[in-house]
């Protein structure tokens, strides 16, 4: 799969914006790519240490906060993408090829937030805590957890022993039926259970 999470999510986002499910077919490339995609991205987040991780949160949640606002969101996401690959420059070979991979799912999370998170709750946990960007991390956490837990009691589960091309199968599937009955977009579905279950299932 030659584009980003976050490339491919602007078709996602503009139908989700819209309130209509996104397409249950999509994105574009065939069945065989995406599964490779995923199952690329759950090593990068499981092989990637977690203080990268963390850093690159911390930097991307910088730059679209302050940086890539725009009023049109196709030039949102694109600067958000495009920072996203900046932000790996440094890495050579296959450590670029792991920290672009992880830097797609952060991104695709990071303008998935208000996809998750309503705007009232949103508001609720920005009134009770005057840093709320760790509330506010928790909160999306647990309706990823949500997410995933909804994948383990669907057919498209494979069993928790199964080995990470079967899971990202399971992911693929999963995420495009979901994306065809509710307004979350695939490239959505995908990147907060592949953080999810990367990063340990909510271990610390």
């Amino acid at each position: 799969m030659t584009r980003s999470l976050a490339i491919a999510a602007l078709a996602g986002a503009a139908v989700a914006s819209a309130g209509r499910p996104a397409r249950g077919d999509a994105p574009s490339p065939g069945l065989e790519q995406r599964v490779a995609y995923i199952a690329g991205l759950l090593e990068a987040i499981e092989t990637t240490d977690r203080a990268e991780l963390v850093n690159t949160s911390n930097y991307l949640y910088a730059i679209e906060r302050n940086k890539c606002q725009a009023p049109v969101e196709s030039l949102h996401v694109s600067c958000v993408a495009e920072a996203a690959a900046r932000n790996c420059l440094s890495h050579q070979g296959a450590a670029r090829e792991r920290c672009q991979r992880a830097s797609d799912v952060i991104a695709a999370n990071r303008l998935s937030e208000k996809a998750f998170v309503p705007e009232d709750v949103r508001y609720e946990i920005m009134d009770k805590h005057r840093d709320y960007r760790p509330a506010l991390e928790r909160e999306l956490y647990h309706r990823y957890a949500i997410v995933v837990a909804e994948l383990v009691m669907s057919p498209h589960f494979p069993g928790s022993a199964a080995a990470r091309p079967a899971l990202a199968a399971g992911i693929e599937s999963y995420c495009r039926e979901l994306s065809g009955t509710r307004s979350l977009a695939w490239q959505y579905c995908v990147a907060a259970v592949v953080w999810f279950i990367g990063t340990g299932g909510g271990r610390s």
